[in-house]
């Protein structure tokens, strides 16, 4: 993988954490990075999955990359003072409100932290301070209950509900919902429907 960092990124970045500006990232080539290989490898699974529903995990990432190119090869360096902090009541709300309305829709974290007048690294950090959790994680909470709902109130086809909560298609639908509850779509229904 080649990444390239636009100069703004890095300067928004260290303004938003009341850092100095990055001057230059210095990478000796020699030396393995771990942590890059880690991300880089989460990266490369989100996109080949489902580069679609995975938007803010994909965004996610990014961010994540941002700050390591910063602080391992820019030398950037906080203040314990500029983390502290979450999100505004109002911001908080607003966020959930747009994710839970645009669940079938590519959202984006820049699109989220846009309506709350954030950065996307800003909304990101302060959003999983408020919510204990990061912003694709409550995403995709959200999908999954909205289509328990979906699964047990109608009779809607998988591949609709599939659509409806933003999962792109059934067997990407399939695969995601076996993984966190265990059981097929199919099959928590129809052991929904039994009971």
């Amino acid at each position: 993988l080649q990444y390239y960092v636009p100069r703004r990124a890095l300067d928004d970045f260290a303004r938003e954490h009341d850092a100095k500006p990055v001057e230059t990232l210095r990478w000796s080539r020699d030396r393995r990075d771990p942590c890059l290989s880690t991300i880089s490898s989460l990266l490369l699974s989100a996109i080949e999955e489902d580069r679609t529903t995975n938007q803010l995990f994909v965004d996610q990432i990014g961010l994540s990359l941002l700050a390591h190119f910063a602080q391992t090869y820019g030398g950037l360096r906080t203040y314990d003072g500029a983390l502290e902090g979450g999100l505004a009541p109002w911001q908080e709300r607003r966020a959930k409100e747009i994710m839970r309305a645009r669940l079938a829709s590519r959202l984006t974290i820049a699109d989220v932290a846009a309506e709350c007048r954030l950065t996307p690294s800003h909304f990101a950090r302060s959003f999983r301070r408020s919510a204990g959790i990061a912003p694709h994680e409550y995403l995709s909470r959200l999908r999954m209950d909205e289509a328990k709902r979906l699964l047990t109130t109608t009779k809607l086809p998988l591949a609709d509900i599939a659509l409806i909560c933003g999962f792109g298609d059934q067997s990407y639908f399939t695969r995601v919902f076996s993984r966190s509850v265990g059981a097929s779509p199919g099959a928590w229904r129809r052991a929904r429907s039994e009971q």
